[in-house]
């Protein structure tokens, strides 16, 4: 192969490279939506800006969730993007999926606001979430005026200290 026709073929896959959708910033701003994809964006946005799925569940004829890597799903509800879950046990569906897990929406690479939270314990959360999250607890609930946050944690000590309890699993939902 000439010089000229590598070069040429190495500028073409250059081009294409940015074509195959996958976020580049793996850090969540929760009131625009997840990944740079946007609330309420259709089912083939959420795909042209994270990539084709590890696959899909259909709760019902509206309802789809949508896999990637082993702990993220996306809910599109009605064609539109409207939940978020990340951590914990997703779904049997998942685990029974004849598929290859893609490892870039591990939730270890997530951050929200450039701040690991998964795993972390409650004052971090609180402090990358920047929402108030009140007093630790096992279950929380919170949100801003577009979100509403779902966090379980888990006891990894004695009971009654924000530093007693870590992130397990967080979801996100559109309200408006």
């Amino acid at each position: 192969m000439s010089q000229g026709v590598f070069l040429k073929n190495l500028i073409f896959l250059i081009l294409l490279l940015p074509s195959y959708g996958f976020a580049s910033n793996l850090d969540i701003d929760i009131n625009k939506g997840f990944l740079g994809v946007k609330w309420l964006s259709s089912q083939e946005e959420v795909e042209a800006v994270l990539g084709k799925p590890n696959g899909y569940y259909r709760i019902n004829k509206n309802r789809t969730l949508l896999f990637y890597g082993k702990s993220v799903s996306l809910l599109i509800s009605r064609n539109r993007f409207r939940e978020v879950h990340i951590g914990g046990d997703l779904s049997d569906a998942l685990s029974e999926l004849p598929t290859t897990f893609n490892t870039k929406y591990d939730v270890s690479n997530l951050t929200i606001n450039g701040k690991p939270f998964l795993r972390e314990r409650f004052e971090k959360v609180e402090e990358a979430l920047k929402i108030e999250l009140g007093v630790p607890s096992y279950s929380v609930s919170a949100g801003t005026d577009e979100v509403f946050v779902d966090l379980s944690f888990s006891g990894v000590g004695g009971y009654g200290s924000e530093n007693e309890f870590v992130l397990r699993k967080i979801s996100f939902a559109y309200q408006l």
